[in-house]
């Protein structure tokens, strides 16, 4: 079976240990990738994984270029790059347009660690903007934070019914009980990254099935978890072939390669 993975991460060598334990000390959660870009290409090998989506987020507003041409240096036939915006930027609009040119082929933001709320009226212009143009994937749910709980984002698909939304973590890390009361069954894409260590199977098949199977797609959150051993839990899911067939690829390919 082929398999997109919509949700990676990956960080310069010079920094990529800093990073990882940072996501360690963050969410009291054991690492299984070494975050490098090198690592990421032998985790989906060892899974023989088609194609990557990777995402770096700009914590910072003066990261934000250097956060999307270091992402627009990795692409290739088999790596498809995520931007970084940040609210604080001077000229977001310019900046989504050189995302574009750039060849990367969606957002991902992180209101969490980049400090904003999702439905912050400043962003507002931001997501009118990206509008038609870009997907957005959403971190949404946070063991330590409101930034990103469920029911901000659903105000803002609400105003922004156009906006093209991946709500990561089945719609709320952390925060299921939310993200199925505001988000699941919305016309929203959600991915499945970083759900295995804190739900049941039963959990997981149940948000999925209440939700559009054709807006579900698989992730890992690699450096999170490795592609093996989170394509294997998938597989065993109490789903059909042709639903598993749809969150491995067909969906992250309609939606991102098509």
């Amino acid at each position: 079976m082929k398999v997109i993975d919509v949700h990676a991460h990956v960080f310069p060598d010079s920094i990529a240990q800093k990073a990882v334990n940072n996501l360690k000390t963050y969410y009291s959660y054991t690492m299984h990738g070494k975050g490098t870009f090198s690592d990421l290409k032998n985790s989906a090998d060892e899974a023989g994984v088609e194609k990557l989506v990777i995402h770096s987020t700009a914590t910072k507003a003066h990261q934000v270029e250097d956060v999307n041409n270091f992402t627009s240096s990795l692409i290739c036939d088999r790596i498809i790059g995520f931007g970084s915006i940040h609210p604080d930027y001077p000229d977001c609009e310019k900046e989504v347009d050189r995302i574009i040119s750039l060849g990367l082929k969606g957002i991902k933001l992180h209101p969490d660690f980049q400090k904003f709320n999702i439905d912050d009226k400043k962003m507002f212009p931001i997501y009118d903007y990206i509008c038609g143009k870009l997907p957005i994937l959403f971190h949404v749910g946070d063991i330590n934070s409101d930034c990103s709980n469920p029911k901000r984002l659903a105000k803002v698909i609400k105003m922004f019914p156009h906006l093209t939304v991946i709500a990561a973590h089945l719609g709320g890390y952390s925060r299921w009980d939310e993200a199925e009361e505001y988000l699941i069954g919305k016309d929203i894409y959600i991915d499945t990254s970083s759900t295995f260590a804190s739900l049941s199977d039963e959990r997981i098949v149940s948000i999925i099935k209440k939700h559009d199977i054709n807006r579900v797609l698989f992730g890992t959150d690699y450096p999170l978890e490795r592609h093996k051993s989170t394509i294997e839990h998938t597989q065993r899911l109490d789903l059909s072939d042709d639903a598993k067939e749809k969150i491995f690829y067909t969906n992250a390919y309609n939606l991102l390669v098509k």
